[in-house]
């Protein structure tokens, strides 16, 4: 992972449980429901192998623009309903940067989740990262609705 200390972090509000939260992170059926950075975006492929030096992919297609985005990694850390901590790389991209995923229960059916990513080369891919991750948060907002 590069040094570099840019990062985003951003905290979210989930109306589920921290259990069904943790399960949206760490379920590729369910990652292929929510994932993806705009109501337009489809995830026909997600793998998950959760154990810490285990893979996942995430495959991402934009119908409008006919391309596919693909990111994957290996989880790093993982603490079921707590902490989930991977590497991510997409397919074409160079830099192998960090997410961690934090979620803290508040009540019993709303969720806290903080995402931190962390290792960019540039403040212009932290920028675009902040807004595809929005898009995700705002897909599995709409997933428990």
């Amino acid at each position: 992972m590069n040094d570099s200390q840019i990062k985003l972090v951003i905290n979210k509000e989930i109306n589920a449980p921290v259990e069904q939260v943790y399960q949206a992170w760490t379920d590729p059926e369910i990652i292929k429901q929510w994932f993806g950075p705009g109501p337009i975006m489809t995830v026909p492929r997600a793998e998950v192998d959760l154990k810490v030096g285990g893979e996942y992919l995430i495959h991402m297609h934009n119908p409008e623009e006919n391309s596919d985005h693909i990111v994957g990694g290996q989880y790093e850390e993982i603490i079921p309903n707590k902490k989930i901590v991977f590497n991510w790389k997409w397919q074409d991209g160079v830099d192998r940067t960090q997410v961690t995923i934090d979620l803290h229960a508040k009540g019993d059916n709303q969720t806290l989740l903080t995402l931190t990513h962390r290792g960019f080369s540039q403040q212009e891919f932290a920028d675009k990262h902040n807004q595809g991750w929005t898009g995700c948060l705002a897909g599995l907002d709409t997933y428990f609705a």
